[in-house]
């Protein structure tokens, strides 16, 4: 079972494990490591000899401070890239769009880890997540990339989905042909349900446009939601 903290269930140690990396390369290269946005493909091969061990390190730090259990998250997005320490508990709820198995498996491997000399790395990508046991050695056990839970529904033909974050939260956001942007599900992070859904129509130009989309969006939000608590439950 997950010790009891004061500390919070997610904290972001990107900047930490950047300086962790700089420290690591040599000093032809520190220039270029001080700005990840300016990483680029020539960099690949530095920047992945010195991911992994910077994650360990930081995984160590992070639970002999906080006296707990945890995973590094490592959130890829298109234009930046946010790193998490994760305890134990609180995975699931962070990794809602994963599978039950690949959620299963973060579980067992936080549970079983070494956390004075290995971490738990979660790599998440553009719909896959991959889930890295960083041993003591550095051998690495991977059961490679899975794909991540599509939308618990079929949308209908004129309606499309795209996903973004900010500061931490998630969101789906729907399109339609001829409405423009319809709204938005929002899943907040909550201490007592683990997730809150938040629903907002995007307002049309007119009262009849924003009521059009309301029409349109509402049963695909009321399904969704339904259906993601359910697996919540589950």
């Amino acid at each position: 079972m997950a010790a009891a903290s004061s500390h919070p269930a997610a904290v972001d140690v990107t900047p930490s494990i950047y300086n962790r990396m700089i420290e690591r390369v040599p000093d032809e290269w520190k220039e270029r490591f001080q700005d990840p946005l300016k990483w680029d493909d020539s960099m690949r091969e530095q920047v992945a000899a010195v991911l992994l061990p910077a994650a360990v390190e930081e995984a160590i730090a992070q639970s002999r401070q906080r006296g707990d259990r945890g995973a590094i998250l490592y959130d890829q997005k298109d234009l930046e890239t946010i790193i998490y320490y994760i305890s134990q508990g609180n995975t699931d709820t962070v990794l809602w769009m994963a599978t039950p198995e690949t959620q299963a498996e973060v579980n067992g491997l936080v549970e079983s880890y070494n956390p004075e000399s290995e971490a738990v790395v979660v790599m998440v990508g553009a719909g896959t997540v991959q889930v890295m046991w960083v041993r003591e050695n550095g051998q690495i056990e991977t059961s490679g990339a899975k794909s991540t839970n599509s939308l618990p529904i079929r949308l209908p033909e004129a309606v499309t989905m795209a996903t973004e974050e900010e500061e931490g939260v998630y969101a789906y956001c729907f399109n339609h042909q001829q409405l423009g942007e319809l709204g938005r599900i929002r899943l907040i992070p909550s201490a007592t349900s683990r997730l809150e859904f938040e629903t907002m129509v995007t307002p049309g130009e007119t009262e009849a446009q924003t009521q059009e989309k309301e029409t349109v969006f509402a049963p695909i939000a009321e399904t969704i939601v339904q259906r993601l608590k359910q697996a919540l439950a589950e």
